[in-house]
């Protein structure tokens, strides 16, 4: 049994002081155009000798070392009584489902991800090797990427991977890098010509490099919505670190159509987003859930190198390449709440685990609200611990947010990954959070915990446990992460699968792959919200709206159209709603083109919020 530890839930706001100087930085971005490289069947491709990553960046502590040294030290003085959150371990837990070791190949950091097809085709990724399996554990297909880069051209040095099944399409979007210099660095980029990852993808090279000077892109994060492919990476100095290279963070804003159908790719791409003159690092997409947004695309990034800083960044790409007026925005949060670099984790034989930074990892978007979790430390016990948050009227001029801290008693945790486990009702926030878990007790392993609709959280769930420490480096500190994937299957009510990391037997860092599915009893109904799910169509629209919802009783309900900024209102309608199902038309007609937000308000209370495109012939 767990005890799970407390720390008290935060609310987020926007910094006044800081709005006022700094209302939002705006990056028009750049358009560029790249032809296709190759069309090729994945099962066609030879394949190279299995790879393995020792460590692409510098080994631990040789960079960062003091902060990392204090906070360990610091750790293993201080001796602090656990205080039992009673909110915590309160949610039903998950029940783990079918599970298996994914990826042969060793590799350290591991770099877990996946993508699972409606059909239960698995696109498993980790450093350097690509494997496909059955949902029932059998691999159909394994490659390693250097073999995928050969096949493209001289391109052989290859990591960082990332996979996503776009549901609406019925296809799968891999990306990794390739090079760790300015001379060779690219982001190879592979859209699944059909639901069979193992037929044909049509393949790009895009350049990491391009403002021709000596830096490189690293540790990409990827998001889909329904018209386009979203990629953020870092830059990096050559011959550097990621902890002391980092020059300033690139947003990818690319057609997806054109990928999946061939075409040469159109893309456009941000590179000044800053604050107060400073780069922000490590943008981390917002992921869609059951249902595919457009246009838009939310973005979050801390202050992830720092021990403590309250500065939470809300950038928003608002509209599509096609439009021809995207432009990315980005506006400040101030939380008081600090988040923090954590100290290293706890193996049984007393040797750590690297816990890198404070960034945010993984962040998911849900019936217009944001949850998103990263690393930090939960300084009541200086152990590392999840950062939980949550963006509420993620459209509006002021959006609310809280913030969680997740830690336990008997388990140091790292490397978390959010994905929504509801069933897509109005008020059903229900998720859940993969991570990886070690301590003085527990082999390096994989775990679950599933966050119910009230934000209660359920005791840690072992996926897989670890079979020993983790001993590949030379080095006190072993590489751990660098990060963790997990996806709703998306024709499964409450079902996830995870792709997390554990020690084997051998003391390596491998791969192991899950299904977890929800047995909260309340998966499936509605929230009692008094409001039924509202609809609204045609979107986009050009001169007629319609919107439709259902009413327990009459009520006055008033329909607002925002500005994404929040600077310009215009209330649409405002009447009795009578009680049943109400359809109401709205003239929009005399409206600007662009991107709005539409909101339905009973009193002060928003029960509906949604973007749409009014597009005029």
């Amino acid at each position: 049994m767990f005890k799970i530890l407390f720390q008290r839930l935060s609310v987020l706001v926007f910094a006044s002081t800081l709005l006022a100087a700094h209302a939002q930085n705006t990056d028009i971005g750049k358009a560029f155009t790249f032809p296709l490289t190759k069309s090729i069947a994945l099962e066609e491709i030879t394949d190279l000798p299995e790879a393995k990553i020792i460590s692409l960046a510098p080994a631990p502590l040789s960079q960062k070392k003091i902060q990392k040294q204090l906070l360990d030290d610091i750790r293993s003085k201080k001796l602090v009584k656990p205080i039992l959150n009673k909110k915590m371990g309160t949610a039903t837990e998950p029940v783990v489902g079918t599970n298996f070791m994914g990826n042969l190949v060793m590799s350290t950091p591991n770099d877990n991800d996946m993508a699972i097809s409606n059909g239960g085709k698995i696109l498993s990724v980790v450093n350097q090797n690509l494997r496909i399996y059955s949902d029932s554990g059998k691999e159909l297909y394994g490659r390693t990427l250097a073999a995928i880069a050969s096949a493209l051209g001289p391109l052989n040095r290859t990591f960082d991977p990332r996979a996503i099944y776009d549901p609406e399409l019925d296809r799968f979007i891999l990306v990794f890098l390739q090079g760790s210099t300015s001379a060779d660095t690219r982001i190879i980029v592979g859209f699944s010509q059909t639901n069979d990852p193992q037929l044909k993808w049509n393949f790009y090279t895009i350049p990491g490099n391009i403002t021709n000077d000596n830096s490189w892109s690293d540790y990409p994060i990827i998001s889909i919505n329904k018209n386009e492919l979203f990629i953020t990476v870092n830059r990096l100095k050559d011959s550097t670190s990621w902890q002391n290279g980092f020059l300033e963070s690139y947003v990818w804003q690319i057609n997806k159509h054109n990928g999946f159908n061939g075409d040469s790719l159109k893309t456009k791409n941000y590179n000044q987003i800053k604050f107060n003159g400073k780069s922000v690092w490590s943008l981390c997409p917002v992921k869609n859930n059951f249902e595919l947004q457009s246009p838009g695309m939310f973005f979050l990034s801390h202050r992830p190198g720092d021990l403590s800083n309250d500065t939470v960044f809300l950038h928003y790409i608002d509209n599509t390449i096609e439009s021809g007026s995207a432009k990315l925005t980005t506006r400040v949060l101030k939380s008081n709440c600090a988040y923090g670099v954590p100290p290293n984790a706890y193996q049984p034989n007393k040797k750590r685990l690297q816990t890198n930074d404070a960034r945010v990892l993984s962040a998911m978007l849900v019936n217009g609200e944001i949850l998103y979790v990263g690393n930090t430390i939960d300084t009541a016990l200086y152990c590392p611990a999840i950062y939980l948050g949550r963006i509420e009227n993620t459209w509006e001029a002021n959006p609310k947010a809280t913030a969680q801290i997740i830690s336990f008693d008997s388990l140091d945790i790292a490397y978390p990954s959010i994905a929504y486990a509801g069933a897509g009702s109005m008020g059903d926030h229900s998720s859940m959070i993969a991570f990886s878990h070690s301590s003085l007790k527990h082999f390096p392993g994989t775990s679950v915990v599933y966050l119910d609709r009230n934000f209660n959280i359920s005791a840690p769930v072992f996926v897989k446990k670890g079979e020993s420490v983790i001993s590949i480096l030379p080095d006190s500190v072993q590489r751990w992460g660098d990060y963790s994937g997990i996806q709703s299957k998306y024709n499964e009510l409450g079902v996830c699968w995870l792709a997390c990391s554990y020690g084997n037997a051998i003391k390596e860092n491998r791969a192991w792959i899950g299904r977890v599915s929800s047995k909260d009893p309340l998966l499936g109904v509605q929230p009692n919200t008094g409001f039924s799910d509202t609809k609204l169509y045609p979107n986009p629209v050009a001169t007629e709206l319609t919107v439709e919802f259902e009413m327990p009783s009459t009520q006055l309900i008033e329909i607002r159209l925002t500005s994404i900024d929040g600077k310009w209102v215009q209330v649409l309608n405002k009447e009795l709603a009578k009680s049943g199902l109400n359809q109401i038309r709205l003239e929009t007609s005399s409206i600007q083109n662009g991107v709005y937000i539409l909101q339905l308000v009973h009193g002060n209370k928003q029960i509906f919020s949604k973007h749409i495109l009014v597009q005029h012939n």
